[in-house]
């Protein structure tokens, strides 16, 4: 298969780290195991961020960017994963190309394969995906596609999961109006089917803010391995779905996890920077 050349980590560091501190004044980042020790382990992987606000993937790609570089992972070529909504409008098709690192919607059938015969190469997926238009930022938001566990789970790979905390301001969430609903049938018919059925689901819209410094943005990493096997995974496709969700509430429960033990750190630290000297 044709494409782009992809780049590696290393093309994208220097100038994902000048946004970073643009944005940030202070970061943490955490991984469990050592990310040295993860990225030297697995020669590819699957890699799953939460979402937060619509414009947090930016500060959490920065940031995990900066540190496998530093820890030795510059040469690892990353490609995302995008809805296909991005690459048919004309306005977003360029950041398409750039983040996913190709030049049209990849196929799940498609994706494996390449993904199956690259080494360094990491695939990049927010499984929240526009879900999270459609919620409160500090929530993790129903997955759009569980399909991310299943390329971990064909490949053979482990999934390396990315908690983030700190960009939640970054989106106002608004209670929509029943009465509004009726009126997106008359937007375009992309646009309107993007947002209309989640919309009367939840009854919430997270309006993107202009991204103000932040004073905290934290991340924590650990490599997740799915309990559900290759060879466990059945060969009847109704069957296997299931096995597939099933898998992926875990990785969800995981994920709710992690952000509870960045909160539960950041409360502490609150209180003992609250406490006055004896």
């Amino acid at each position: 298969m044709h494409g782009p050349e992809i780049k590696s980590l290393k093309f994208f560091e220097p100038i994902l780290s000048s946004i970073l501190q643009r944005l940030v004044k202070h970061t943490r980042f955490r991984s469990q195991p050592g990310l040295a020790e993860i990225l030297e382990s697995h020669p590819r992987l699957v890699v799953v961020f939460n979402h937060s606000s619509p414009l947090s993937w930016l500060p959490a790609i920065a940031l995990l960017t900066a540190h496998a570089c530093a820890k030795g992972g510059g040469a690892r070529r990353p490609t995302g994963v995008m809805d296909r909504f991005f690459f048919a409008v004309p306005g977003l098709r360029v950041l398409a190309h750039q983040l996913t690192q190709s030049d049209h919607p990849l196929g799940f059938h498609e994706l494996i394969a390449k993904f199956k015969t690259s080494v360094g190469t990491d695939i990049i997926i927010f499984p929240e995906g526009s879900n999270c238009f459609f919620g409160h930022p500090d929530k993790v938001q129903p997955f759009r596609s569980p399909r991310f566990v299943e390329l971990a789970i064909r490949s053979e790979t482990p999934i390396l999961l990315c908690a983030h905390r700190g960009s939640e301001s970054w989106a106002k969430v608004v209670n929509v109006d029943p009465s509004w609903i009726t009126k997106i049938d008359l937007l375009p018919k992309a646009v309107a089917h993007f947002l209309t059925d989640r919309i009367r689901e939840t009854g919430l819209f997270a309006i993107p803010m202009w991204p103000k410094t932040l004073d905290h943005f934290e991340m924590m990493c650990e490599v997740y391995h799915p309990a559900l096997s290759l060879k466990d995974l059945s060969d009847d496709p109704a069957v296997a779905d299931e096995q597939i969700r099933a898998e992926a509430e875990l990785v969800h429960a995981k994920f709710e996890s992690m952000l509870k033990e960045i909160d539960q750190g950041l409360l502490a630290a609150e209180m003992g920077s609250s406490v006055p000297n004896s």
